[in-house]
């Protein structure tokens, strides 16, 4: 966000179908759903890999994401017109603790995925193993709504990524 200028984030807007909401000051207070029917389109379901320093500089940002996913999760919108709707309700089908969750990263306090470090050694024979590596160093979701208070306090949720993996191609 340093380097681009919120452009990441501006792609996350753009896919879910949202916009900010600015106050007098000109602070961003709020992600505000856009309607379908201005939108024209479904919106579409984001997994967001932060990087841990992303994680700890902008938890305001971080905090404004999860509520906009949230506030998406419980739209009054056809489940066909808004994927992260869809994906949650398939994950509270299955009795998923916080289905909404999108924002992923290392453990609190922890950086780096480790990808490069295992490349570099050359300690990897498949490519699915650093994948893995990633997987298993970014199960961790971040927002309001993890670790009790605070978003560096992020909740362990293998389960909602490995949901939100399964819808991709790779």
């Amino acid at each position: 966000t340093i380097k681009t200028r919120g452009e990441a984030i501006a792609i996350v807007l753009a896919l879910v179908g949202a916009r900010p909401v600015k106050e007098g000051t000109g602070r961003t207070v709020n992600f505000e759903l856009v309607p379908l029917e201005e939108l024209g389109r479904p919106r579409v379901d984001v997994l967001a890999s932060l990087s841990g320093i992303f994680r700890d500089s902008f938890a305001n940002v971080v905090d404004l994401l999860d509520d906009m996913f949230e506030r998406c999760s419980i739209a009054e919108e056809s489940p066909d017109m808004n994927y992260i709707k869809k994906h949650c309700l398939d994950l509270e089908a299955t009795g998923t603790e916080r289905p909404a969750a999108r924002l992923f990263s290392n453990p609190p306090g922890d950086y780096g995925s480790m990808v490069n470090e295992v490349v570099g050694n050359g300690d990897w024979d498949e490519t699915e193993s650093l994948g893995e590596i990633w997987r298993g160093r970014n199960t961790y979701a971040y927002g309001r709504s993890e670790g009790g208070g605070g978003v560096r306090s992020g909740t362990a949720r293998p389960e909602v990524l490995d949901k939100l993996l399964s819808t991709t191609e790779r």
